[in-house]
């Protein structure tokens, strides 16, 4: 699995794919629950979950950042289309996402790639995801 650099966006695909079919699911059971949005911090938790995944699935897996891009693309554009959500607005969740998990997997490699050259700490990618969603979650009552 350490030559597969589409790992990351295969566990993205898949990740995003079961969080769409739960609010399908809850959506159908449950009309009058209310669902989260897909905006930016659930974009980034989204992709940290992938990244911390494909951590420990196939550490030092290398990465194609022209290719995370355009299949985060596909998968923040299609994948919500299809279950429903965010019909008149793909384009921006393809152009959002897409950026915003290129930004948040070279941010996540930097961290880990400093990680790896200490100490031995398993729960450090974990720790480190979290610390950057949080990160996430401060700039955005700040940017918008």
């Amino acid at each position: 699995m350490k030559n597969n650099s589409f790992l990351l966006n295969t566990l993205l695909a898949g990740i995003l794919g079961l969080a769409l079919l739960i609010c399908v699911l809850v959506r159908t059971f449950l009309p009058g629950a209310v669902l989260p949005v897909l905006n930016i911090p659930a974009m980034t938790g989204l992709c940290l979950i992938a990244l911390t995944a494909e951590f420990y699935l196939a550490p030092g897996a290398k990465r194609c950042y022209p290719c995370i891009f355009l299949f985060s693309a596909a998968t923040f554009g299609l994948l919500p289309l299809a279950a429903g959500f965010g019909a008149g607005n793909w384009w921006k969740l393809a152009l959002v996402g897409s950026v915003v998990c290129t930004t948040v997997t070279w941010l996540y490699t930097s961290m880990v790639g400093r990680i790896a050259s200490g100490s031995k700490a398993k729960a450090a990618p974990v720790l480190s995801a979290l610390g950057l969603y949080l990160a996430v979650q401060c700039f955005m009552g700040i940017l918008l």
